[in-house]
């Protein structure tokens, strides 16, 4: 008896060691997206790869830093706008999204719903919504786990005049605050946690200026540069990441644990596309959303590739003058949301890619010298690439630190322009709405989308070719 007793115990003792052990040392995984930008087509990819690294680690937390829309018509022109993405977010087990400034982008009415749609919620600190249909967002996330807590914060960029980058009509009755400010009064909450991370839309050099005024922050996950940070590292004391755009990477934090403390915090980034394995349910209804015929429908041929902002800013100007009998357009280089249109057929669905925010063509009277100071505030505030030009050609004059001191425009024969003579000029209604420039006109809508623009002049012209297209110049004064 005294034998099988100490066995006993000795069994006993050996469990119990082995017990604590495993309750001492675990290993919780944080995977993390951003701009996906309603890319779907490896979804079944990091589901798959998901469900892999469950098997190996204690626990595996799936969220997102923004910028889940706007990109795919699959997904953007979808009967209920955004579903798709929110479907598929579902199914692969997101646990929660910080706002991006492209939620915004179908309106409040189509967010609300998506975000009632999505089985986790999304997060903002900086966002008042009292004024507006949308339900208070909550400013962070908890979860809990082996017993550690990581508290989650979300922020959103504030960079167009104090709004997030989208159609200011699509922010109305809304109200942000400085993310830089807004994470103060979130600090002593924080402290109660054992992981403090930012999970933010903010891009990644403001990430560094966050971190230099919150050294509390543990962990910034972010978004809205589109950076890749292949190699993650410390910056001052506190690990920052980000992982590409368009879900062709997933971010991997490991944080291990020892007797409920925090001893590791790393990182690596997922290249999905040398992934060679995927979810096969999820790839059933990634195929049953991209077999849409209306999409795929040919409008067109071009003849060599379209490339660039120049090549393809021109096929958007030349629409707008063409279509409807103007002077002259203009096209910002960031409604330009693809590099490139291949050589050969010319899909619905490329148009869509190319221009996926849903923006009103705006007709607008206007002189000279109300033209020139559209181009400067493009130049000056937005890009120094330039506006993108239909009708003619525009010439920079710069000093030597490229300042701009003159600007010369020309119409298609090269003409420059009378100073008292009132053109017709087509913008986009998101550069009429959030552009500061001269214009007596108010202007008048065309009652047509600059995408649904561009797909009838490609039937129109049945074949394209932009080859070395450039209408923008700079000179340099002595």
């Amino acid at each position: 008896m005294k034998k099988l007793l100490s066995i006993f115990f000795t069994i006993s003792l050996l469990t119990l060691i082995i017990s604590c052990g495993s309750q001492q040392e675990k290993e919780i995984v944080i995977l993390h997206t951003n701009d996906m930008h309603a890319k779907i087509n490896n979804m079944d990819k990091l589901s798959a790869y998901k469900k892999e690294i469950e098997k190996k680690y204690d626990e595996v937390i799936l969220v997102s830093a923004g910028d889940i829309f706007s990109g795919n018509p699959v997904v953007d022109v979808y009967k209920e706008k955004g579903y798709p993405m929110i479907d598929l977010m579902n199914k692969t087990g997101y646990q929660m999204s910080t706002l991006g400034n492209h939620e915004f982008d179908y309106g409040q009415k189509a967010l609300k719903k998506r975000i009632n749609d999505a089985d986790f919620p999304f997060i903002c600190a900086n966002i008042d919504t009292k004024n507006s249909i949308l339900e208070p967002f909550k400013p962070y996330k908890v979860i809990k786990t082996d017993g550690i807590s990581l508290f989650f914060l979300g922020l959103i960029e504030t960079w167009n005049e104090g709004l997030p980058s989208t159609h200011p009509e699509k922010v109305k009755e809304l109200t942000f605050k400085n993310p830089l400010d807004a994470v103060e009064n979130y600090i002593p909450e924080a402290k109660k946690h054992s992981l403090f991370i930012g999970l933010t839309h903010l891009g990644y050099k403001t990430d560094k200026h966050l971190i230099e005024k919150y050294p509390q922050l543990d962990l910034v996950i972010g978004g809205h540069s589109h950076t890749l940070v292949k190699k993650p590292e410390k910056y001052k004391e506190t690990l920052l990441t980000q992982a590409g755009d368009d879900l062709n990477y997933v971010g991997k934090v490991v944080i291990s644990v020892k007797n409920k403390k925090i001893t590791g915090l790393n990182a690596e980034i997922v290249d999905l596309e040398n992934f060679n394995k995927r979810d096969e349910k999820i790839t059933a209804l990634i195929k049953k959303y991209n077999n849409n015929k209306s999409l795929n429908k040919v409008i067109g041929q071009a003849t060599s590739p379209i490339k660039g902002k120049k090549e393809l800013g021109a096929l958007f100007t030349d629409a707008q003058c063409d279509v409807h009998n103007l002077d002259f357009s203009f096209q910002n280089n960031g409604g330009i949301r693809i590099s490139e249109i291949p050589k050969g057929e010319i899909r619905v669905k490329t148009i869509y890619e190319l221009d996926p925010f849903g923006n009103e063509l705006i007709k607008i009277k206007m002189k000279p010298l109300e033209i020139k100071s559209l181009i400067r505030y493009g130049y000056e505030e937005r890009s120094k690439s330039g506006l993108r030009i239909g009708g003619g050609t525009y010439t920079l004059y710069l000093d030597k630190n490229d300042n701009l001191q003159k600007i010369e425009i020309c119409d298609e024969e090269g003409n420059t322009l009378h100073p008292d003579s009132t053109y017709t000029v087509g913008l986009n209604s998101y550069i009429t709405s959030s552009y500061d420039f001269k214009h007596r006109d108010e202007g008048e809508s065309l009652y047509v989308t600059t995408a649904e623009n561009i797909i009838k002049y490609i039937k129109e012209q049945k074949t394209i070719d932009y080859t070395g297209e450039k209408r923008t110049f700079f000179k340099n004064l002595k």
